[in-house]
């Protein structure tokens, strides 16, 4: 939220049943629809069905009101003007199209709780209006991988409904044996907390939390309140509540949270499935509604949020630049039969052009030729694939699959123009288009784009989509064409990284070496990062770094990405096969859980058939042998600390088992160029009990072999 605007700070009272009134969460107050208004009310929705309405005093310095839960439960509501800002971060929307004179709607309404979804108002003059809020998804902080510790008061142990459940994506929970408890969470770094949002767990209501209070400290000692709650309400199972943190505290980093619940809905347990804390700012893609003025009709009010998205091309310029740099980027990876067959092709079908050889597009269509489109139509074109055809009067090669797209002579509607797969328009409209259909596309790889001229944006934007023949249905939604273009860029990007032809493999091994250093320094997500910068750059020794030390953070799901790993010739190349042997297999099988021969054949047999010569066992006798033989090798120390561990774990140790290995840590170094931790924590049958998911997520936390670091 760049922009900013005047904005009203109330100090706010609510009603108890019994009639009592006790302090509220502060309302704070920005809106300017166009031009400042004097508000005589205000009406707003959040997106847990929350909903508040409050009238103001001619000076708006107090209000009184009626807030309204989500399960019906209404209480009176009033509030003291405490301050006046200036300048204070709002949204900003612009309204109107593009060739129109453009309005701004700023707009900032915070009471504590979820974002806004909806808002009606009615101005001293007579005005008003309602408006629906599009939201964008929140970036979150509080995934599993960003905490390195959680730890509740009590939990569940037996049943498995334990603290660390609260990271999960899946629907397990925690569990409490007290009506009132804590969980306190050591964040991976430190985090600003402007939001949080708690999951009610999967039975028995009366379990939910009703009260609580959110602190954060930045050394365990002095804890600072970020927020307080009271008379809170889940109002079914798996139901999801984002509350706000405001003041000084949500823009102070904090290393730990700690969520103390005072009080649940009446059961002797409590319960939450999860628990996730968000830094980024509520953002807001469009709005939709009405307006009026005293005396005036309500017209049409829309608009669309004011920052564009980073790097999308929205002029007949931006799309020049844009192009020719995915023109270069292309033809950087494409062999010399791929280049040489691409210009000939152009060269026939317009000649030498205005454009160098890296432009693979054709010279821009003329505002006639465009606006000759357009009558042919019956429509005006949506702004961004205008201004694409204005730099370039169709395209050749604009990914993988796509061989051409259309120019303004053969554009047209899909009704029209006909199907090779017998796509028509009421098969796209079960799949969710309106219609009616514009194809852009030429000759694909049995694929069509398609752009749904009902799909429209409040700037006038078309709802682009690819349908192709492999696909179990219509593709993705993009919000115009300029969007489809960005994301298949991002996936021709992808596709030659996995190929091991990147587009910009500038600085990639300085990237990796960095990523190294990062981890074995125990920034464990400061690693993470680089890797996958250093992977974007083709880097298949950063690919799989960044898979291993994700696999100490959450172990689900690695063998998947391993399998993908395993595929990508110039990873194993670059690792080499005997890491990959006794390292990353059973790594893969230990994610997979594939723990006997048995289990394992038919993997191992895939495994063996993808790489020959890993000399993988083929019956249960060699299955046993490789067991014992097919660890790294480790540091003498180390060794020597995993010997122990083993035969205190053997006894029921598993504790001490873990303080030899714990204590060991610090002094184990990589005896190769891409080893970073010690995957033998996780893939040594023997120290499962030693190794829980908590400690192996501490394993990667700690700073390892400070001594000997290349």
């Amino acid at each position: 939220m760049p922009e900013t605007a005047p904005a009203l700070v109330f100090r706010t009272e609510q009603q108890r049943p019994g009639g009592g009134w006790v302090p509220g969460s502060r309302l704070t107050v920005g809106f300017e629809p166009g031009k400042a208004v004097s508000l005589a009310q205000l009406g707003w929705r959040d997106r847990d069905g929350n909903e508040s309405t409050v009238g103001f005093d001619p000076a708006m310095t107090t209000f009184t009101g009626v807030r309204t839960g989500p399960d019906g439960t209404s209480y009176a509501w009033k509030g003291c003007l405490e301050k006046r800002l200036t300048a204070r971060p709002v949204h900003r929307f612009r309204s109107g199209r593009a060739e129109e004179p453009q309005e701004d709607l700023k707009l900032l309404i915070e009471d504590g709780g979820a974002p806004v979804a909806r808002v009606d108002w009615t101005d001293r003059e007579g005005g008003g209006g309602v408006i629906v809020l599009r939201s964008i998804d929140l970036d979150r902080v509080g995934e599993a991988n960003e905490v390195s510790e959680v730890k509740a008061g009590n939990e569940h142990f037996s049943a498995g409904e334990v603290a660390e459940n609260l990271l999960d994506e899946d629907s397990t929970k925690w569990l409490s044996w007290r009506c009132a408890d804590r969980v306190e969470f050591t964040m991976a770094r430190p985090v600003r907390v402007r939001h949080y949002t708690l999951v009610s767990a999967n039975d028995f209501a009366d379990r939910d939390p009703r009260d609580w209070v959110l602190k954060g400290s930045v050394d365990r000692r002095r804890w600072d309140v970020l927020d307080t709650r009271s008379d809170e309400f889940f109002p079914r199972r798996h139901f999801a509540r984002d509350f706000q943190v405001t003041g000084p505290a949500a823009d102070t980093p904090y290393r730990y949270l700690r969520l103390e619940i005072t009080r649940n809905c009446g059961a002797s347990e409590l319960q939450l499935e999860s628990v996730r804390f968000s830094s980024a700012e509520r953002t807001y893609e469009s709005f939709a509604g009405h307006r009026y003025e005293a005396g005036k009709a309500p017209m049409p009010y829309t608009g669309t949020a004011g920052e564009a998205a980073v790097g999308i091309p929205r002029t007949a310029e931006d799309w020049r630049s844009y192009l020719a740099g995915y023109s270069a980027d292309m033809l950087r990876v494409m062999d010399e039969e791929e280049i040489l067959a691409l210009l000939d092709e152009k060269e026939d079908s317009t000649g030498a052009g205005e454009h160098p050889t890296p432009w693979l597009g054709f010279d821009g269509a003329t505002e006639e030729q465009i606006e000759a489109l357009e009558e042919r139509l019956g429509t005006r074109l949506p702004p961004s694939y205008r201004s694409f055809l204005a730099a370039s009067d169709g395209w050749n090669v604009m990914g993988a699959f796509v061989y051409s797209l259309r120019g303004t002579s053969s554009v047209g509607w899909m009704r029209d123009l006909g199907s090779d797969w017998g796509l028509g328009e009421h098969h796209l409209k079960k799949e969710g288009m309106v219609g009616p259909t514009l194809l852009v596309s030429d000759e694909t790889d049995a694929q069509y784009w398609l752009l749904d001229a009902g799909d429209v944006s409040p700037d006038g934007e078309w709802a682009a989509y690819i349908w192709a023949s492999w696909y179990p249905g219509l593709g993705e939604r993009h919000g115009s064409f300029a969007e489809l273009v960005a994301a298949e860029r991002a996936s021709f990007e992808e596709l030659s990284r996995d190929e091991g032809r990147p587009v910009r493999p500038e600085a990639a091994d300085d990237l990796l070496a960095q990523g190294r250093r990062a981890a074995l320094e125990g920034q464990a997500h400061e690693a993470l990062d680089v890797f996958r910068r250093a992977e974007e750059k083709g880097s298949g020794a950063a690919a799989y770094l960044k898979v291993v030390l994700s696999a100490f953070l959450d172990l689900r799901g690695v063998h998947h990405k391993l399998r993908d790993l395993l595929r990508r010739p110039h990873v194993v190349a670059e690792i080499g096969t005997e890491q990959i042997r006794a390292e990353a297999v059973p790594l893969l099988l230990r994610s997979a859980g594939l723990d006997t021969f048995a289990d394992a054949a038919r993997e191992l047999r895939l495994l063996d058939e993808a790489l020959p010569g890993l000399g993988l066992p083929s019956d249960d006798q060699e299955w046993t042998a490789w067991l014992a033989e097919r660890r790294t090798p480790e540091p003498p120390a180390f060794e020597r600390a995993l010997a122990t561990a083993r035969e205190l774990a053997a006894h029921g140790a598993d504790d001490d088992a873990w303080n030899v290995l714990e204590e060991a840590l610090a002094e184990w170094c990589p005896l190769s160029p891409h080893r970073i931790a010690p995957v033998v924590l996780l893939t040594d049958p023997a120290l499962r009990g030693a190794v829980t998911p908590r400690r192996a997520r501490e394993a990667v936390f700690t700073p390892r072999g400070a001594s000997s670091r290349p």
